[in-house]
């Protein structure tokens, strides 16, 4: 019972924020973005729908979408990313912050998860010589 329940809590603390809209990041904070292409780099990115970044961007802030999240190969994020769906990143990527999934989580080879990682599905998918800092389930 008691695992049920911080299942059902850990969903909601996802899911929540990205049906209601983040209450710490406003408007001013960053932008609604659904792409950034190859090589570009970016604020902080709050998604009215999902969030794609091209191979070798850089992302300073914060990713929130309401749907899936992917991050190109070689890409980096520093901040935190929040899916409405699915999260993946490419091979070589780097997020120096947490990831937080409401679907699938899936890491392309080498990439590196500098915080803690959840996937409400449960579903955490490596490739090869991927890390994360922790994993909260």
């Amino acid at each position: 019972m008691t695992n049920i329940i911080t299942k059902t809590w850990m969903t909601l603390a996802v899911v929540a924020p990205l049906l209601l809209g983040a209450a710490s990041v406003g408007a001013a904070d960053c932008s609604d973005t659904t792409t950034v292409v190859a090589g570009q780099s970016s604020g902080a990115i709050c998604s009215n729908a999902g969030f794609t970044s091209g191979a070798t961007t850089t992302i300073n802030g914060n990713v929130s979408a309401r749907a899936g999240v992917t991050l190109g190969a070689d890409s980096q994020t520093n901040g935190s990313v929040s899916a409405g769906g699915a999260f993946t990143s490419g091979a070589n990527s780097a997020v120096n912050g947490n990831v937080t999934s409401a679907g699938d989580v899936t890491l392309g080879a080498n990439s590196r998860i500098v915080g803690s990682v959840h996937s409400a599905t449960g579903v955490i998918n490596y490739g090869a010589g991927a890390t994360v800092g922790s994993v909260i389930k």
